[in-house]
């Protein structure tokens, strides 16, 4: 408690003046004044006191004198303008930044051990930085301002700044950890941008020191000293204190132009914690039917951990093994020939022999799950005139998995086919390209032969007889493709836009080009586009086994980024998922019922309920006999049926044969599943050749070694 007003030097020989000329009153008696009676005795005795009455005659007056010295003091109180010191400062800005990471859910420890406190034992470690974070903004003044961030993996602001601490306060209600680290380099970075300008900036930071790389160095930038040389400002600003100049005056540093000073409350707890860090499946490239599993297992704790990781496929343990993990270490385990028909796996830790539940830490990060969806067939719409039978061929011979419709260019406006189709690929030689072009994935070759048509690439002139000198090697389009020595009549010198990937060149010019257009605000969705600047027929490429595999690669290229082929479910709480996500087509589906994992309380699996999408046409009708799907594994196309000039031929119906039943994995526990044959018009690649999975598994083919190229196909 300070003064505001007149000092205490002055105060008091005020109080002391009036309190003697108080005193001084009251001591003066009061002169009677004499009257004349017939009778005193009379008078004597009306005017005789008691003792009783004396008595209170004086105590009264005392008191009297109590009250006026009283009186006196609050006076004098009042001009001294007492108020408490954290009013009498300068004013506080204040911004708490509160890690809300997974680490965050952990037990709290009990102040001493480090261990979890047994008399409050569901106390975490974020209710201890809500508590801190409330007493601050409790002892805060009335002239002081604060604001509340939130660290998660992503960055909020539920308190904005304020002077009123009750928003403030209500904000911190309902926060909850959130699956992952928190982004505290962005928070950190949030805070200072808000005290920038504002008068004693300050960061306090509650954190229970479980950070990331990023995180603890933006931390420790953060809470490093600013050094201060005898001086009232920092830097090339800074005044020795003995100078006459202050704070404030003019040319030094104001109060809100320093630097905020931050500060780490550190919330403590057990620091033992093994977690799921990665848990994803993928269905390989060329053996659909089966997909590969990886789950990687993190000792985040200060000692080493034995814990047991188990992956159950809808319910069947199909991979168990116990492992030991140093302090820091990670794990990866890979899980080969899984059977793609059992969809819903599971990844869950639990101790390993002679631990204890507690050396796995919070129990959010012990369980991971992953979805295989079924992968619907591959749509491909082929625009042509039809005197490409290598393309057509090529096409063909990947019906496995793939659903191919031809068409003419007459047929193309209003054809529905186009607006099922994934991937429009378009050869139509000397003709113009259709006006306008598909909103899909495009693969166009020679798209400038006209120069009417509406091309998405601009021309930089011709080529003769060009040589194809360069490709981009290890793209996955151009995987196991060999150029050298490809003969061509002409070629197009495509113009390369900034973004545009260069896949073939000739003497340094580009011929072949790979585009990602983003989408505009005309409505517009984003697609990506492959343009190759001459015309396969004017060339003996179709000849080379270059080609068919060019044209897998293609189809491959643009089937795997379509969503689910890389399924993973995100390790942690809940939270609201894409459709994509789950690799669901969202054409006609209407609603959505996702149950979690967990079997009801009688033990019954949950059910999985969706709104299925409408079912395809049975028949497309079509321009070639080539379009149809195969009534048969070994039949390649439908016979054409009969129609009179000038329409043009057109396949008898047909409908694609349903898959083969899906078989079971049975128990297993080692990691490796024996091997099932591979479908014979698809050889599988060796093992060898086949890269597992990482934690952000790429939904591109992996690279083959040039020993076990990908399979050489006729054209």
């Amino acid at each position: 408690m300070n003064l505001a007003g007149w000092t205490l030097a002055e105060l008091l020989p005020l109080f002391a003046a009036g309190a003697t000329a108080i005193t001084a009153l009251y001591l003066l008696r009061m002169r009677r004044r004499q009257l004349v009676v017939p009778f005193a005795a009379l008078w004597r005795q009306v005017t005789r006191e008691s003792d009783t009455r004396r008595l209170w005659r004086k105590l009264r007056r005392m008191l009297s004198w109590l009250l006026q010295l009283c009186l006196l003091a609050l006076l004098c109180l009042a001009l001294g303008d007492p108020r408490p010191s954290a009013w009498l400062r300068d004013p506080v800005t204040l911004a708490i930044v509160i890690d809300r990471s997974a680490s965050m859910g952990g037990p709290a420890g009990d102040g001493t051990t480090g261990t979890a406190d047994p008399a409050n034992p569901g106390l975490t470690r974020l209710d201890l930085a809500v508590r801190r974070a409330r007493a601050e903004l409790s002892a805060l003044g009335p002239v002081d301002r604060a604001l509340v961030i939130t660290a998660g993996p992503e960055v909020a602001v539920p308190g904005p700044l304020g002077r009123d601490s009750e928003p403030l306060l209500r904000s911190l209600e309902g926060l909850r950890p959130a699956a992952g680290e928190a982004d505290l380099a962005r928070a950190i970075a949030l805070a200072r941008s808000a005290l920038a300008g504002q008068p004693g900036g300050r960061i306090l930071v509650l954190s229970d020191g479980a950070l990331d790389p990023a995180g603890a160095a933006a931390l420790a930038a953060c809470t490093a000293p600013v050094p201060e040389d005898m001086s009232t400002g920092t830097g090339s600003q800074a005044v020795p204190k003995d100078s006459p100049a202050g704070p404030g005056s003019p040319g030094l540093p104001s109060q809100a132009d320093r630097p905020p000073r931050c500060q780490l409350a550190r919330v403590g707890g057990p620091v033992d914690n093994v977690a799921i860090t990665a848990f994803a499946a993928r269905r390989y490239p060329e053996d659909r039917e089966h997909v590969e599993v990886l789950a990687e297992v993190h000792n985040l704790g200060d000692a080493a951990a034995e814990v047991v990781l188990e992956v159950r496929a809808d319910g069947l343990s199909v991979g168990r093994r116990t492992l030991t993990l140093a302090p820091g270490e990670r794990h990866t385990e890979v899980l080969r020939d899984l059977d793609a028909a059992r969809t819903r796996l599971l990844a869950q830790l639990s101790p390993g022999p002679g631990s204890s539940a507690a050396a796995l830490g919070p129990a959010g990060d012990d369980r991971a799950h992953a979805i295989v969806p079924p992968l619907r067939p591959f749509k491909v719409a082929l625009i042509t005139e039809g005197s490409d039978l290598f393309l057509e061929a090529a096409l063909l011979t990947l019906q496995d998995h793939i659903q191919l419709t031809g068409m003419g260019p007459a047929a193309v406006p209003g054809n529905p086919a186009l607006a099922e189709a994934d991937l429009v690929v378009i050869d139509l030689g000397a003709e113009a390209l259709p006006s306008p072009l598909p909103a899909q994935d495009l693969v166009i070759f020679d798209p400038l032969r006209r120069a009417d048509g509406p091309s998405p690439f601009t021309s930089n002139g011709e080529l003769t007889r060009p040589f194809l000198t360069e490709q981009a090697l290890g793209h996955p389009l151009l995987d196991g493709v060999v150029l050298k020595d490809v003969n061509l009549a002409r070629a197009t010198r495509l113009a390369a836009l900034p973004g545009d990937q260069v896949l073939i060149r000739s003497l340094g010019d580009p011929v072949a080009l790979l585009r990602h257009e983003a989408g505009q605000d005309d409505g517009s969705s984003a697609r990506t586009i492959v343009g190759f600047g001459f015309d396969p027929r004017q060339s003996d490429l179709p000849l080379r086994t270059a080609f068919p595999l060019l044209v897998a690669n293609l189809v491959t290229y643009f089937e795997q980024a379509r969503p689910g082929f890389v399924a993973s479910v995100p390790v942690g709480a809940a939270r609201p998922l894409a459709v994509a996500e789950l690799g669901l087509a969202p054409e006609g589906l209407g609603a959505v019922e996702v149950a979690g994992p967990e079997p009801l309380a009688d033990g019954t699996p949950r059910p999985r309920r969706r709104r299925a999408p409408s079912p395809p046409p049975a028949s497309r009708s079509t321009a070639a006999c080539f379009a149809c799907a195969p009534a048969s594994p070994a039949s390649t196309a439908s016979p054409p049926s009969t129609a009179p000039p000038p329409a043009p031929p057109s396949c008898s119906p047909s409908t694609r044969p349903a898959p083969p039943p899906p078989t079971s994995t049975t128990a297993s526990t080692i990691w490796s599943s024996p091997r099932r044959p591979a479908p014979a018009t698809r050889p599988r690649p060796s093992r060898s050749a086949r890269a597992p999975c990482g934690p952000s598994c790429c939904s591109r083919p992996p690279p083959s070694s040039p020993s076990s190229g990908p399979p050489t196909t006729g054209g």
